[in-house]
């Protein structure tokens, strides 16, 4: 009888893995599909890119960019589908595609998007030969990420954070590897090409990596002084002044925009154009929530760092942190949110609370699926509470990344105290 009940055990658990693999296969189908589909298709985002880059090469001065009239007529030369605007980005993120600049904008595109799959999936395989994801997880994880929301936003608007994503990755191995030159020319790199990494300056300071802290200083100085033949000190005088007034600009409370900021600008500030039907008009109380909310989040992941020396959940708290504080996080930033989630789904191999488990896979949901947030059936009045799922995700996370930094800390403690 025991014979049977293995056996029948056994098939039970070989129909689990073929049907995993099975899903797996079908949904790499369908987004390898997808990407060649998409892969020179007009879009938003990648048209920005492409057109600072060939304005760029013909030495257009770079001043221009943040004036969306102009930036937006010299976009409508090579993409006439598409209304693009440089937004705030970084005169040096026109560096970006500089090498595409002498093909066409489909070919570019193509090239771009092949780029970005290649990098990708090696980024992958070496996630998962360092996660060491076995057996039914392997599929599990793969089938996580072929069903990954943002990512697809990503390869449909030809964006640049599956290249960020994978040099984030890179930055997550220094920093276990303790080679803080090379984790510091990474988060300096980053942070010049698209501000993505501002909060790793924080953490450098925090973790007293005066190595890596001084390294990513420099390659951002020596970067930004390299191009400045080609970009001009008025190039960055114009940035400052974009930024400063985008950071308060309304169109920050639309739902597309899934940041703290975001969350209470929308509920709490009213524009007759972007957000007509807040659910009261006290902007000054929004812009207060909003301040103390991220000070709270800044708080208390740095307290927790301060004494998690090369901990992988210091990197992933501040991987996310850096999402939901930022005023302008969209769908396709939340791509760089997978190695956080790689790094609690190792950690929580290790809990068999079905609390936690639940939890987890719930703020993963909320994040990977695709949920019409923007829609007008869910962004105006009280129920905009619905129109935030990857930032209640991202929350959630933030909020397991405490749980295991405490359990963290009481784990090397007691080892402390058996020595």
């Amino acid at each position: 009888m025991l014979d049977v009940d293995e056996t029948k055990v056994d098939k039970t658990s070989h129909f689990k893995i073929y049907l995993l693999w099975g899903i797996t296969l079908v949904l790499a189908g369908y987004f390898f599909f997808f990407m060649i589909n998409n892969a020179h298709a007009p879009s938003h985002g990648f048209a920005s890119y492409y057109t600072a880059s060939k304005l760029l090469s013909a030495g257009e001065n770079v001043y221009q960019f943040y004036n969306n009239d102009w930036f937006s007529s010299k976009v409508k030369n090579y993409v006439p589908e598409v209304y693009e605007i440089y937004h705030v980005n970084f005169p040096t993120t026109s560096l970006l595609l500089l090498p595409l600049s002498t093909f066409g904008y489909s070919s570019a595109k193509v090239i771009w998007t092949i780029f970005n799959f290649l990098i990708f999936i090696v980024t992958m395989g070496f996630l998962l030969k360092e996660f060491e994801f076995r057996k039914n997880w392997l599929p599990s994880i793969l089938i996580l990420v072929f069903s990954f929301q943002p990512l697809y936003a990503n390869f449909s608007y030809g964006q640049a954070y599956v290249f960020i994503f994978c040099l984030l990755v890179l930055a997550w191995y220094a920093y276990k590897t303790d080679s803080d030159l090379f984790l510091g020319f990474l988060v300096g790199l980053i942070f010049i090409i698209k501000s993505t990494s501002f909060i790793f300056f924080i953490f450098l300071l925090i973790q007293k990596k005066w190595k890596s802290l001084s390294a990513a200083l420099f390659t951002v100085l020596l970067v930004a002084l390299l191009s400045l033949p080609w970009i001009g000190v008025n190039a960055w005088s114009a940035y400052t002044e974009k930024f400063v007034n985008f950071i308060s600009h309304p169109t920050l409370s639309v739902t597309a925009y899934q940041t703290i900021h975001s969350f209470f600008y929308h509920f709490l500030t009213l524009n007759q154009q972007w957000n007509p039907e807040p659910v009261i008009n006290l902007p000054a109380l929004g812009k207060i929530l909003s301040t103390l909310t991220i000070l709270i989040v800044l708080i208390l992941i740095s307290f927790k760092a301060y004494y998690l020396k090369k901990s992988d959940l210091a990197f992933g708290a501040f991987v996310v942190a850096g999402l939901i504080i930022s005023p302008a996080s969209l769908d396709y930033h939340y791509t760089i949110i997978l190695l956080p989630i790689f790094i609690l789904l190792k950690w929580n191999l290790k809990n068999q609370s079905k609390i936690v488990w639940s939890a987890l896979i719930l703020f993963i949901i909320l994040i990977a699926a695709y949920i019409p947030y923007t829609s007008p059936k869910v962004t105006n009045g009280w129920l905009a509470i619905f129109a935030y799922p990857k930032l209640y995700g991202a929350i959630g996370l933030t909020g397991l990344f405490m749980f295991y930094f405490s359990k963290n800390k009481v784990t090397a403690k007691s080892k402390s105290e058996i020595k």
